[in-house]
């Protein structure tokens, strides 16, 4: 009985309950957001999709969202380290580098860095999840306004927890 309370409890939390749970599965990948997110898959901006949280109000001007590119990787000899230590740099020439870990998870191996930007004349926070796989980099990366990050940093991880590379 406890175990059943506690279970319930857990699913009210989690933004994936069955009831608003959306997936996307191609190109060799999948991921799992809630309905609440709307998604884009016209492919602006070199992304495969983005997907943007709500206004809050009329005064809110930019909308946070998460996005997924990839990078054919053929022929380079590239691998995660590799990629990792050019994305790296990229982020030091345009911004502030503040973390970078290698994660290991469910025969998954890929590389998680926050880092703070100025763009478009906006003071931003990243976090962005980098995988190489099938000589293709795959960077999923989620966008806020730097004093609205922490607000959404849950949602984003447990959305970016669900990406799985076939």
């Amino acid at each position: 009985m406890r175990y059943l309370i506690l279970l319930t409890l857990l699913l009210q939390q989690n933004i994936f309950s069955q009831s608003n749970i959306k997936t996307i599965e191609r190109n060799g990948y999948s991921i799992a957001y809630p309905s609440s997110l709307r998604l884009d898959e016209t492919g602006k901006n070199n992304t495969e999709f983005s997907l943007y949280t709500e206004k809050k109000d009329a005064n809110d001007n930019f909308v946070e969202n998460l996005n997924l590119m990839i990078q054919d990787l053929k022929n380079l000899n590239i691998d995660l380290n590799k990629f990792v230590e050019i994305t790296e740099n990229q982020i030091t020439n345009a911004g502030k580098l503040i973390s970078s870990k290698r994660v290991i998870k469910e025969n998954a191996e890929y590389q998680i860095m926050i880092y703070q930007a100025s763009m478009r004349g906006f003071d931003l926070k990243f976090l962005q999840y980098d995988f190489v796989k099938n000589d293709k980099a795959y960077f999923l990366t989620f966008s806020a306004k730097t004093e609205e990050f922490d607000a959404y940093l849950k949602q984003m991880q447990e959305i970016m927890d669900s990406f799985k590379i076939n």
